[in-house]
């Protein structure tokens, strides 16, 4: 909790406001991210990128865009964790 009594995690990736909306969420790893974070954003990318590619190939393909669009960094952090959400369901 900051100054005046609101969890930093709750701060908006983008603006960094706490937006009205804005909640803790717990990942199937434990972490405990707001609404509102990079790392929720990308863990909603991941569970999409799961449901809607379903074959490895369309997978890795989208890994390959993800990469030429946004670097290298980024395509390694949402393929680790697309590899999380993916072993919280077996």
């Amino acid at each position: 909790m900051d100054s005046d009594g609101q969890d930093p995690r709750l701060a908006c990736y983008s603006c960094g406001a706490i937006h009205r909306g804005a909640r803790l969420v717990s990942l199937p790893d434990g972490r405990v991210v707001g609404s509102y974070s990079e790392e929720f954003r990308r863990h909603c990318e991941a569970k999409w990128v799961l449901k809607r590619f379903r074959v490895k190939r369309t997978r890795q393909e989208y890994l390959a865009k993800v990469q030429e669009l946004r670097g290298t960094q980024a395509m390694l952090e949402l393929r680790q964790e697309m590899l999380i959400v993916w072993q919280s369901k077996q």
